[in-house]
């Protein structure tokens, strides 16, 4: 599991190009070791990498699988409860590193701020935390989505780590989602520190009292920030999307021909600049590659930013 940094949004205001943190691969697309024990996504992690060592990692059961139940673009993750031994290993994945042990109570997810591998740097103050979720759950069970934002180390349970927190946001539902559903929670800031990192753990039960059969997908999970100083476009006044072989921007309701518009891939590469845009349908390029990214509309100082999904 390689840990990248992800610039998955683009801000355009005077001409100046900001850029707001987001996590990696959080609409699944890729994976690593698909068909096998370890199949996790790639800049995700689960209970059979944890740092616990080979028996106990070969010994826990396969808890999070790749979906082609997705709310956008191919995939989505499935985590499952799974009991094996008599002990309930609860669906978990993180973007950091497990802590796996025989005994449930000894368990938590954790930044390991030294290795790269395990952790995902922050330094910016995101708003809230959202995405996208189905949920099958046993009677009783309850499913988890939490991310801490950090300085130094850091646990989930905090076992002691709580002094390191900057922020935090936690979604937690009982009920059955048999449809993609939208799950907004906002950050609750705790101090004015500087971060380092931030961890996220997603769960298919209620920690140490799981039900073995519980069953949730998660897809397009983001970090969503109040921006100061930069209006937004009306949504209906432009409209994106793509058809076989381009991308269509469709501008009939604007009058103005100062429009600019950037595409960017979700590792914040800027892939097509195009400045003044034509009243009407205009037609650009798409990328050759299959996945989501970001276009980018600035228009008299103010800006949209809308995802769309490729597939060539």
């Amino acid at each position: 599991m390689v840990r990248n940094l992800l610039i998955a949004a683009v801000l355009i205001q005077g001409g100046i190009c900001s850029a707001q943190q987001q996590l990696e691969n959080t609409s699944f697309e890729n994976w690593q070791n698909v068909g096998g024990p370890e199949e996790e996504p790639t800049e995700w992690s689960s209970i059979k990498t944890s740092d616990a060592g080979s028996f106990i990692n070969s010994s826990a059961p396969q808890v999070c699988e790749r979906s082609t139940d997705s709310h956008t673009g191919s995939y989505s993750v499935r985590l499952e409860n799974k009991s094996v031994f008599g002990i309930v290993a609860t669906g978990t994945l993180t973007n950091g590193r497990a802590h796996g042990d025989t005994n449930p109570e000894n368990g938590y997810v954790f930044t390991d701020a030294t290795d790269s591998q395990w952790n995902t740097a922050m330094t910016d103050k995101p708003d809230s935390l959202v995405g996208w979720f189905k949920y099958a759950p046993v009677s009783g069970d309850k499913a988890k989505v939490e991310a801490i934002i950090h300085s130094g180390a850091a646990q989930n349970p905090e076992n002691g780590t709580s002094g390191n927190f900057v922020a935090k946001a936690r979604f937690t539902t009982t009920a059955t989602a048999s449809s993609w559903t939208r799950f907004s929670v906002p950050f609750t800031y705790f101090n004015a520190n500087a971060s380092t990192h931030i961890l996220v753990v997603m769960t298919a039960g209620d920690s140490t009292i799981a039900k073995a059969g519980s069953v949730a997908y998660f897809d397009d999970i983001e970090l969503v920030y109040n921006v100061v100083g930069v209006n937004e476009l009306d949504l209906n006044d432009i409209k994106v999307f793509n058809n076989s072989q381009r991308i269509c921007v469709d501008l009939s309701s604007k009058n103005s021909y100062e429009i600019t518009l950037k595409l960017f891939d979700l590792q914040g590469r800027e892939l097509l600049k195009v400045n003044n845009l034509t009243k009407g349908i205009n037609y650009l390029e798409k990328p050759k590659s299959n996945g989501v990214y970001l276009v980018n509309i600035s228009l008299d100082g103010k800006m949209v930013t809308k995802k769309i999904v490729i597939n060539n």
